[in-house]
């Protein structure tokens, strides 16, 4: 979970844990990319205006480490939707996020914590 606020960080990475993942949350850009190298994550899921720059910087750049991890992108902006499958996330969620929404958007990436 890459998002520079806490609070949302907070609830994606306990939901997911709650399903059984190992998660773990970044409040930026450079914090994600670091951990990016010393784990490997199945799945991300990336805010669109952070920081330190864009949701789409860290698509980008993790795309260009050819990982083989769903991207999943959460903006408050909904007209952002189709840019951002078009910029390399598997999927967008709008915000406010929900439990039920995240579970949704998780079986829409195929994600699986098992």
């Amino acid at each position: 979970m890459v998002d520079d606020e806490i609070d949302i960080c907070v609830l994606v990475t306990k939901h997911l844990e709650r399903r059984g993942a190992k998660a773990d949350y970044a409040l930026s850009i450079k914090e994600g990319l670091y951990k990016t190298t010393t784990t490997p994550y199945d799945l991300y899921v990336i805010d669109l205006n952070l920081k330190d720059g864009t949701g789409y910087d860290l698509v980008e750049k993790l795309r260009g480490l050819d990982v083989p991890s769903k991207i999943i992108m959460i903006s408050a902006h909904d007209a952002e939707a189709s840019n951002a499958i078009e910029k390399g996330a598997d999927y967008f969620l709008p915000k406010p996020l929900s439990k039920k929404a995240i579970d949704e958007a998780l079986q829409q990436v195929n994600f699986s914590s098992n």
